[in-house]
Order: structure tokens, then C-alpha cells, then sequence
């Protein structure tokens, strides 16, 4: 299935009411309202079928979470989502999206195992797609452009894992205008770094980094570039820092803390999650219903695009 698109009357919405429990409640009261607004959101009467191109005509086959159209083909709405073929209910999901959304430091899969009362497998697992799912809404994107201000920094992420302790990550991140792009490197060379620079900063940028000696090229390949000497100052002695991606360091170890053991494999995910929710804390619009305002496929093609999002070995 490929069809995520939505009625500009659902965005409307979507954007206009609250997440409190008790609205939850009221907008999703049961299994059938929440798979009724899957449904509405993937089809409805706004996308056609995927067999014979009609739009509308559908009709839920009684007892199961199929939609039947009156070519008399069937979908299965949950296929390809988040959701598909899980044993967990659709309020389960849905709700601990609310969780997620409503959270300001993350969300541990202990809570959601004693909150939900899931299994332990089952609440890594529902954690894992869910940050998934919100890498989904921070798809690739170039920040800056002509005369905008850059600020950038790395971060060296150390896990340790059954006891021992893993190689350490380096995570790239880039703040402009209030929002954030990051990124594990495999390693902070100056060839690395340039390359993820000018992958994902428009030309024209003004740059903002430490003296770190990965960039000092950057002048000599055309950019604007203003170093911040940190052994003498937090600033160049003419009002510029860099702390816009400085405070998001703060917040990033902090919700990293907060999980624990984060194998490195997920840490992309996890990437995902902070960022999403990062980007989204001036905004006055609800973060649960963005998050069911579109369902993107969850496949292995599609998770694959959407770690290259996050990261950055690879910059062909």
C-alpha cells in the first residue's frame, strides 16, 4: 500500500484539537474509531483504489480490518503501517503514540510495558516502531541558505551495553532558525565533516563552528565561516556563540540518559524521536495528531531510507 495522503478537511482537524486522556478518549473511544481513522486517513473518499483508480465506494468487511471496493477488490488498511500484523490492539498503538507525543524526555519501554501491560518484548518492539514512525515525519532537508546563520557542533555518544562498553558515535548536528538536522558520523576528519556540510547546508550559509581542525576548510571550499575559539570563550568577542545546537546537546544527552542502554543500532531512531520532538517545541499545534494525521509505510525499504536520514556514513 502507498497511499498516505489525507482531505485538507482532516488536516483542519487534526490540527485544532486537543490531546488531554479524556479527548483521546472522546476521539477514540474504541478499536473501531481508531481503525475508522486509519482507514479515513489512507483512503477515504479523497485517494483511489489501487486496482481500478475510483475514488470512494468502500465498504469494512464485517469482523475484520479489510475495506471492500465496489470493484469488489479488497486492502487490508493496516498493511504496510506501523500496526501491521501486530497482536497489540489499535488502541494500544494509538495511545502509546499519545504517550510519546505528550512526553517531553522520552518514554521507556518499562513504562509502556506497566502502563500497557505488554509484555517486555512486545514494549521494546512497539517502542522501536514508533520511533520509526516519527523518522518518518523528519524526512531528508537541507538547512540555511543565502545570509542565514549555521550553527554547528559534534557529540560524542558512548554506550555501554550488557556491561561493556561500545564504541563511541559521533553525531553531527546543524540548528537553524529554531530547528535542528543531525546525523552519526563514522569519524570527525575533515574530509567527513565537509562532505556532510555541504550535503545538507544550502550555499550561501553563514557557518558556526568551534576550532575543531575538521573546519578548517571550510573557507578555502567558499563558505562563510565564523570559528568560536572555546579555550578562550563561549564567543568570539563579537556576540556570536554557538549555542542554538549547544542547548539541543544538553536536551539530546539528557533524553539519552533518561533511556539507558541504547543499542547502537537504534540510535538513529532514537536520533529520530528527539529531533522530532525538538523541532516541534514552539509549535502550538498538537504532536499526537500530527503523528496519526499520516500513516507512512514501515517497511524494510522504506525504514532503510529513513536511517540514511539520520545516518551519515554515506554521502554518495
Amino acid at each position: 500500500m502507498v497511499v498516505t495522503l489525507q482531505s485538507p478537511q482532516q488536516v483542519g482537524s487534526l490540527t485544532s484539537a486537543g490531546t488531554s486522556v479524556a479527548e483521546f478518549f472522546a476521539r477514540f473511544p474504541d478499536e473501531q474509531a481508531c481503525l475508522t481513522h486509519v482507514f479515513e486517513t489512507r483512503f477515504g473518499n479523497h485517494s483511489p483504489c489501487l486496482y481500478c483508480g475510483v475514488v470512494g465506494g468502500w465498504t469494512q468487511i464485517k469482523g475484520t480490518k479489510k475495506y471492500l471496493h465496489r470493484c469488489r477488490r479488497h486492502v487490508s488498511v493496516l498493511e504496510g503501517t506501523a500496526f501491521y500484523r501486530s497482536n497489540l490492539s489499535l488502541m494500544a498503538w494509538f495511545y502509546a503514540l499519545l504517550l510519546f507525543a505528550n512526553s517531553s524526555t522520552g518514554m521507556r519501554s518499562s513504562y509502556l510495558r506497566r502502563h500497557l501491560g505488554i509484555g517486555v518484548k512486545s514494549a521494546h518492539r512497539m517502542g522501536n516502531v514508533i520511533r520509526t514512525h516519527m523518522a518518518a515525519f523528519e524526512p531528508h532537508r537541507m538547512v540555511g541558505g543565502p545570509d542565514k546563520i549555521v550553527h554547528i557542533d559534534e557529540a560524542i555518544m558512548r554506550h555501554v551495553v550488557g556491561g561493556v562498553r561500545q564504541t563511541p558515535h559521533i553525531v553531527m548536528g546543524m540548528a537553524c532558525e529554531h530547528e535542528v538536522l543531525t546525523g552519526i558520523l563514522p569519524d570527525r576528519t575533515l574530509t567527513t565533516v565537509t562532505a556532510a556540510i555541504a550535503k545538507h547546508v544550502r550555499p550561501g550559509s553563514v557557518l558556526v563552528t568551534d576550532c575543531h581542525l575538521a573546519y578548517s576548510g571550510l573557507k578555502r571550499d567558499g563558505w562563510e565561516h565564523i570559528p568560536v575559539n572555546h579555550s578562550r570563550a563561549f564567543h568570539n568577542f563579537a556576540g556570536m556563540t554557538n549555542n542554538p545546537i549547544e542547548a539541543y546537546w544538553s536536551v539530546l544527552k539528557r533524553t539519552l540518559r533518561l533511556y539507558g542502554k541504547v543499542a547502537p543500532d537504534n540510535l538513529w531512531r532514537f536520533l529520530a524521536e528527539i529531533q522530532f520532538r525538538y523541532n516541534r517545541r514552539k509549535s502550538k499545534n498538537s504532536l499526537f495528531l500530527e503523528l496519526v494525521s499520516a500513516f507512512p509505510l514501515i517497511a524494510p525499504e522504506q525504514v532503510e531510507s529513513q536511517e540514511r536520514n539520520f545516518n551519515w556514513s554515506n554521502f554518495q
